[in-house]
């Protein structure tokens, strides 16, 4: 399609207009940051995550001075923090899952292994699965550690320093979920979309109470009544209820005993449903508990970097890519079984250009067969979600 020149100078403008609400946001968000947040951070950069073709949440890193740099941010002895604005819905397993292997590929064994029951601990503080509107902040302070908050209420505090980083580096690290997220956490560039979801996703009420609510005091117990022995009617008494009037009591109608009827099968019918209800929440709370372990966190550290290990070395940027200087990320889901064989391989979230898209499933199948998975890893699948990021230097 030809443009016409008047049509690249309206785009111009557009670009132009979008760029400086992009920066009036920005700045409105590092005032109001360093206004309602302790040690005064400012927003450092935000941005969504995307993935099974959805917005999943949105990302925000506050420090106390702008960095641009992934390392100086991970070094600087300095208070920071992670904000996670929820846009989705996510299980518990799912939401442990997609930090756990991220964690995998961009931390090596040794700093994990030490406080690996720190994290397992920090990613299931939450009694409650993540919903859409929740916010999840991890936090750091030279003199308090690395802490976490759910929807205001701090739920961890004191863990040792480094626990931070080791989450930080999912977002910042060598592979992040994308390019374009990493710079846009660093302030490379701006997301005038994440800018703004990041005013205008708060959670709600019964939320907030919620999250409270895990952290109050337990209630007294009330301590029962003292018996007390009541002595027995005397004789004048009883004679006196036995010479009361009988009360006059009509004889049952059909029609009576239809509207009792009614009202009983009423009653049993909202006892059902009351009970139904009850079920559904209970089968809701089976799925959200976790049976995950240091034992487990450490297979899955160990085996996570091989499976990704073997899917890059099989990448091979499209010549044809290239030569039209085309880049991007593809998400891919890939499951794996027992044996290390390939059970599926799909994309969750394309780039722009159908070449790299068909690169990077290409270089997944052509990565299988893995590994066996460790006995350790308590699942008969192993699920992967991961990016592939086709860059020009």
């Amino acid at each position: 399609m030809i443009s016409t020149p008047r049509q690249q100078l309206n785009y111009k403008k557009i670009t132009f207009v979008r760029s400086i609400v992009a920066g009036i946001l920005c700045a409105m968000l590092a005032n109001n940051g360093s206004a309602d947040k302790p040690n005064n951070l400012r927003l450092n950069g935000c941005a969504i995550y995307e993935d099974l073709g959805k917005q999943q949440f949105v990302a925000a890193l506050f420090t106390e001075t702008q960095q641009h740099n992934a390392n100086s941010i991970q070094l600087a002895e300095s208070p920071k923090r992670m904000e996670v604005r929820l846009l989705n819905n996510y299980s518990k397993r799912r939401w442990l899952n997609l930090w756990m292997q991220s964690i995998s590929i961009n931390n090596d064994r040794e700093s994990f292994s030490g406080s690996a029951q720190e994290v397992i601990d920090i990613m299931q503080a939450p009694k409650s699965a993540p919903q859409k509107g929740d916010v999840i902040e991890y936090l750091f302070g030279p003199d308090r550690g690395t802490s976490v908050r759910f929807n205001g209420t701090e739920l961890v505090s004191n863990y040792p320093n480094n626990v931070f980083n080791i989450l930080l580096r999912t977002w910042i690290g060598p592979i992040p979920p994308s390019t374009a997220f990493k710079d846009q956490l660093l302030g490379n560039s701006r997301d005038s979309q994440a800018l703004s979801l990041l005013q205008s996703v708060k959670p709600q009420p019964n939320r907030v109470a919620l999250a409270a609510s895990w952290m109050a005091p337990p209630p007294v117990e009330e301590k029962p009544l003292e018996k007390v022995d009541i002595p027995p009617l005397q004789t004048t008494a009883l004679a006196a209820i036995e010479a009361l009037p009988t009360p006059d009591i009509p004889e049952p109608t059909l029609e009576t005993v239809a509207e009792l009827a009614s009202e009983t099968s009423s009653e049993s019918s909202s006892e059902t449903l009351q009970e139904e209800l009850l079920a559904s929440e209970d089968i809701e709370s089976e799925d959200n508990v976790l049976d995950f372990d240091v034992t487990e966190a450490l297979a899955q550290r160990d085996y996570t970097p091989l499976v990704v290990g073997q899917i890059y070395k099989s990448i091979s940027y499209p010549r044809r890519a290239v030569d039209k200087n085309q880049q991007g990320t593809v998400r891919i889901a890939v499951s794996i079984d027992l044996s290390g064989e390939l059970v599926d391989a799909s994309i969750t979230q394309k780039s722009d250009f159908k070449l790299l898209n068909k690169a990077a499933l290409k270089a997944v199948k052509d990565a299988a067969p893995f590994p066996p998975m460790p006995t350790e890893m308590k699942t008969e699948i192993f699920e992967l979600s991961l990016p592939i990021t086709f860059r020009l230097q």
